[in-house]
This record gives C-alpha cells, sequence and structure tokens, in this order.
C-alpha cells in the first residue's frame, strides 16, 4: 500500500513539474523550453526504472551547441531543487552522459572542488532511499573527479578502442615534457582510486539504477585504462632505452608511488575485469613490467654504488700507508774504494699486517 501511494504521488509531482516549467518557460527560446521538459521527463519520481533514454538524448544533443551551457544549468537546477533521491541520481546519470558527449571543458563545474555539493544529501524516506542516498553523494564526487579528466587532457576523451585511435593518442603523448606526462598520470590513477571508493552494496540488493551507474562506470574506467597504458608506455620508454630524454629521479620516484597505488587498487577493480578482460589483462601485466624494470634498476644501480665505495676505501688504505713511509738518509765513506755511498732506508708501519716482514729499500750512489 505504501508503495501505491508513494508511486501516486510521485506522479502528481511529476505532472506538477512538466506544468510549472511550461508556464515558466513560455518566454524562453523553443531550444531551453525543450531542454527542461525533456529533463523533467527523464528524472521522474520512479524508484525503479533508470531515465529513459529517449528524453536522455533530447538533452545531450544540444551538450554541444550554443544551448550547451543551458542543458548542464539545467541540470544543475534540477539537482539542486530537489530533495528526492530518484530524481537527484536519475539527474546525476543524465550529468553523467552530458559530460561524456560534451568536446569542451563542462560548463558550470569548477573541476575537482565538489561544483555538485552533495555531501549533505540525503533521503530517510525508506531503506531503499537510504541506499541511493550514498549512491548520489559517491556519484556526485565521481562525475567532479571525471571532470576533472577533461581539464587535465584538455577535453573528454573518446574511448579509444581501436588501434589507430591508441597509436594517435600514444604519438601526441609522446611530445610531451617527462613532468607533464606524470602530472596526467597522477590524475588518471586519482580517478581509480575514487572508484575504488563506491558504496558496497547487500548483497542481494537489485535496482536498475544502480546498475545504470555501474554500467557507466564500467565504460569509464576502461577508456581510464586505455589512457593510462599510453602514459605508462610513454614512461616506460625514456626509463629503459637509450636516446630518449631519460626519467630524473624525482620522476622515477613519482612514477614508482603512481604504480603503488595502482597496486592497491588493483583488488577493488578487479570486479570490472570481466567486460574486456584482454584489455585489463594487458594493463596490469604492463604494470608489473614497470615495476620489475625499476626494482632491477635499483639493483644495479646499488651494485654499481657499493663497487665505488669499495675502489673509493681502498684507496684511502693505499694512501695511509702512503703517509706511513718512513725515510732515513745515511751517509759515509769507504776508505778501500774511495766513493761515497748513500744509503736510502725505507721502513713501512706495517699496523694494517700487510706484510709479514719488515721491508727496506736502498738506493747506492
Amino acid at each position: 500500500m505504501a508503495k501505491i501511494k508513494s508511486l501516486i504521488i510521485g506522479k502528481v509531482k511529476d505532472k506538477a513539474s512538466i506544468c510549472k516549467a511550461i508556464l515558466f518557460h513560455s518566454f524562453s527560446s523553443k531550444s531551453v523550453k525543450y531542454i527542461h521538459l525533456a529533463l523533467l521527463k527523464s528524472t521522474t519520481h520512479n524508484s525503479h526504472k533508470p531515465p529513459d533514454c529517449n528524453y536522455i538524448s533530447d538533452v545531450v544533443s544540444y551538450s554541444n551547441s550554443r544551448h550547451g551551457p543551458a542543458a548542464f544549468a539545467a541540470v544543475m537546477w534540477r539537482l539542486q531543487a530537489t530533495k528526492n533521491v530518484f530524481v537527484a541520481i536519475k539527474s546525476l546519470i543524465v550529468f553523467h552522459k552530458l559530460i561524456k558527449s560534451s568536446r569542451g571543458t563542462c560548463e558550470g563545474l569548477d573541476h575537482g572542488r565538489n561544483s555538485l555539493k552533495l555531501n549533505e544529501f540525503s533521503d530517510k524516506s525508506s531503506s531503499l532511499t537510504i541506499e541511493l542516498s550514498r549512491w548520489v553523494i559517491w556519484y556526485g564526487l565521481y562525475l567532479d573527479s571525471l571532470s576533472w579528466i577533461s581539464k587535465v587532457l584538455g577535453s573528454f576523451p573518446n574511448s579509444m578502442e581501436s588501434s589507430k585511435e591508441i597509436s594517435k593518442e600514444k604519438d601526441c603523448v609522446s611530445s610531451y615534457q617527462t613532468g607533464y606526462v606524470m602530472r596526467q598520470t597522477n590524475s588518471l590513477v586519482s580517478f581509480f582510486e575514487h572508484i575504488c571508493t563506491r558504496p558496497d552494496t547487500p548483497p542481494l540488493f537489485q535496482n536498475k539504477i544502480v546498475d545504470e551507474i555501474r554500467e557507466l562506470v564500467i565504460q569509464d574506467y576502461f577508456m581510464v585504462v586505455r589512457l593510462v597504458m599510453v602514459r605508462l608506455k610513454v614512461l616506460n620508454e625514456r626509463l629503459i632505452k637509450p636516446g630518449i630524454e631519460p626519467v630524473g629521479d624525482s620522476s622515477l620516484n613519482d612514477l614508482w608511488l603512481v604504480l603503488m597505488r595502482l597496486e592497491e587498487c588493483k583488488e577493488s577493480l578487479s570486479g570490472f575485469f570481466w567486460r574486456c578482460r584482454r584489455v585489463a589483462e594487458d594493463f596490469w601485466c604492463l604494470v608489473e613490467i614497470l615495476k620489475a624494470d625499476m626494482v632491477h634498476n635499483d639493483k644495479e644501480m646499488v651494485e654499481f654504488t657499493g663497487l665505488v665505495q669499495a675502489r673509493f676505501k681502498d684507496d684511502e688504505k693505499m694512501g695511509e700507508l702512503t703517509n706511513s713511509v718512513q725515510t732515513e738518509w745515511v751517509t759515509f765513506d769507504d776508505s778501500e774504494t774511495a766513493t761515497n755511498e748513500l744509503l736510502k732506508w725505507e721502513t713501512f708501519d706495517d699496523s694494517e699486517d700487510l706484510t709479514n716482514e719488515p721491508v727496506q729499500f736502498s738506493l747506492y750512489t
């Protein structure tokens, strides 16, 4: 009975919102009015159905037109005005698709700075709304992180599923300085780290709206995997191949930290491997190879440093030995040969037990 009542109330609110939008945008342009109506119809109070794909497409179709800012503003307004978890989470899905379809940076977002301001969102009307409220908070921060990628890379990247697109991306990244490649890689790995903080859902929890979110996140994950792979390959080449700009000590440390952060994410992200298993396996294999190369280079450096220190100690001992030489000059007259004989006696201070017997040298003149 409670569910039926909630459903009826939701439908009444949806119709009221549409009527209000028609009146409010009576003097707005046809496109702006159409955006708001399509948004309202895609973000209904229905608790089980994800946003209608047709209405989402209508909103998203304006993302790269002169009405793109109006589309982003409409979703932001919808998010800030509602207290209903179903409306909020559907609005975030629309916003997600707007970000992905936009060729430029996202309008109205202060990238990576909690622009959606959903940290305090809470709908406690039922156990389902409480569970979904956690997803709203996480999803808002996730979209902030996703929009930051477009800021770092200059535009939102495509899926790069073809080898031609990947090759083109690598040629582009190869023209960047090492420090810039490292900063991009750091931002992309931070995106992985945020995915790992997604809410844990109960084992029997099923909701088509959450399933829609998971699907979108998985698509983003493999897109970013390909972006990180390209950058790791460039850094790997600069690390081990001659004739290419070497990675400095600070960059080496940064790269090692990136690899460690990726390793910490691996278990949490393993649930996505089934979608593109080969891409996932290639990615994590590259991470392991790069780690092994860095460890091998570190061992060689330690061995070389040890050899240099040993040679230096030997040189110090030889210097001490030379300084310990004592010289005594003796002159005497040989009456039988009528010649002067000059003797030079040299003895060593054998404090290091370097010889078993005294060592003497003589010089005759």
